[in-house]
């Protein structure tokens, strides 16, 4: 006599399914087993919160919206489709709608059509998260799902001081800051490229307090630099754990340098970067040499790209 297999049984094997689907990468296989899961149990949120994710990763912000909404239909409490409908619509521009989710969370959101917002607080975000120099930096984010890069990310990273991100919700690693600990995300997407331009400084001859020194000159000048030379090279493990905490963990630098050299990241604005500015403050430092000094991020670099 044929087993028979429930309807509930039969939609979580296909949601099963597209589970080992999405986890191998095959994105395609995934939704059209999430949505044979859904036709199957009618009632059942989770292949629609499936659905939303495999949207939201893929950028597909509609899709991804009317998926997690009609999750809620099915689940009214089920947080993680209420946090990724406040996602996509950000990513839309409903501020309405977004709004609405975010109260669902205790946030203080007005019901309006202007931007949702609070005080910005500096929160890592990972940026470029699954490209070839991932890198986490320092933001303010402004509301739940979004942020504006406030450090200067490197070349490699494709990101620059001032570019509007938009975010992920789960945390993915930890960082100190001001002795407490503050969860990293990963970034979605670049929601407005900012017209800051990125550029290296290379100095040799120059020790640590003229490199501090320099770099508050620069401050004081408005211009946004960092040394870049701290910068370590973590793991995929320590970079989506508690790098800070593990003492036992050595990490090297992302480029090797010596005592005697400096590497500072500049942020210039496009129409008003003034290079000769800069060559002239490492002029003024006694026995220092500027061996180059670079626009390796112009702001035309992020345009072109797809």
């Amino acid at each position: 006599m044929p087993i028979r297999v429930s309807r509930n049984g039969r939609a979580a094997t296909l949601n099963a399914a597209g589970n080992d689907c999405e986890e191998r990468g095959d994105t395609a296989a995934a939704l059209d087993l999430y949505a044979q899961a859904a036709r199957v149990q009618p009632n059942w949120a989770v292949p629609w919160f499936n659905l939303g994710l495999v949207h939201k990763y893929a950028g597909e912000w509609q899709a991804s919206l009317e998926a997690n909404l009609a999750a809620l239909e099915r689940e009214p409490d089920h947080d993680g489709a209420g946090w990724n409908a406040g996602i996509a619509a950000t990513a839309l521009g409903q501020w309405r709608l977004a709004r609405a989710m975010w109260r669902r969370f205790g946030i203080d959101m007005a019901d309006s059509d202007e931007p949702s917002g609070f005080a910005p607080a500096l929160t890592p975000i990972r940026v470029d998260p699954n490209g070839l120099a991932p890198e986490v930096i320092w933001a303010d984010r402004i509301d739940p799902a979004r942020a504006v890069i406030r450090s200067v990310p490197t070349a490699a990273s494709g990101r620059r001081y001032g570019d509007l991100l938009l975010h992920d919700g789960a945390p993915n690693g930890y960082r100190r800051l001001d002795g407490r600990e503050v969860p990293v995300f990963d970034e979605l997407a670049v929601l407005t490229a900012s017209d800051y331009e990125t550029w290296e400084l290379h100095i040799t001859q120059i020790d640590a307090d003229q490199t501090e020194a320099l770099l508050r000159q620069l401050s004081a000048a408005d211009l946004l630099a960092e040394d870049w030379g701290g910068l370590r090279n973590l793991c995929r493990a320590c970079s989506e754990g508690r790098p800070d905490d593990d003492a036992g963990h050595d990490h090297g630098p992302l480029e090797p340098s010596s005592a005697d050299t400096a590497r500072i990241g500049l942020a210039m604005p496009a129409s008003a970067a003034d290079p000769t500015w800069v060559r002239a403050r490492v002029a003024d430092i006694p026995g220092a040499e500027l061996h180059s000094l670079t626009r390796v991020l112009p702001t035309e670099a992020l345009e072109a790209q797809p």
